[in-house]
């Protein structure tokens, strides 16, 4: 079985069995999002920070880097091309000019309502693969092995 499953890597050898179908997921799941977001004029990677924009109102760019942990570099770059796109606003917290605060405009919150209709029909396909047992079960997997695997870090 080990031989049959690294013959199905080919070149990619470098993941554990279960990395490789996660991994392979997360490919699927990035360009069908990509896919979808394109049509209302955003990618998976903005609808990442403004996911966190939405839930908190107003963030510095330092809490965004925290829950989207991508480079400040690209985060930098990704906010100011979700400000050319009249998405979101910086401004200087009130009480020190250092920190920059980071919120959504009006077309941004109406946007939002899109963004999750794409990550809700994306969660109904795999509702129609799996049974709803199986589903609980996956989500309950790996949330036990995504808390497991931070705790080592």
């Amino acid at each position: 079985m080990q031989n049959n499953f690294k013959e199905q890597l080919g070149k990619d050898l470098s993941k554990t069995k279960m990395g490789y179908y996660i991994d392979s997921l997360y490919k699927i799941e990035r360009t069908l999002f990509d896919k979808e977001f394109e049509k209302i004029g955003i990618t998976y990677s903005q609808f990442k920070v403004l996911n966190w924009i939405w839930r908190y109102g107003e963030l510095t760019q330092k809490e965004i880097h925290d829950f989207v942990n991508v480079k400040p570099s690209s985060l930098t770059t990704m906010i100011n091309v979700l400000i050319k796109k009249g998405l979101v606003v910086r401004n200087t917290d009130p009480t020190d000019a250092r920190i920059r605060r980071i919120s959504a405009t009006e077309k941004c919150t109406k946007l939002g309502e899109d963004a999750w209709k794409v990550i809700d029909a994306f969660d109904m396909k795999i509702r129609q693969v799996l049974t709803e047992e199986e589903y609980e079960t996956t989500v309950r997997s790996l949330m036990k092995l995504t808390d497991a695997l931070n705790e080592n870090k």
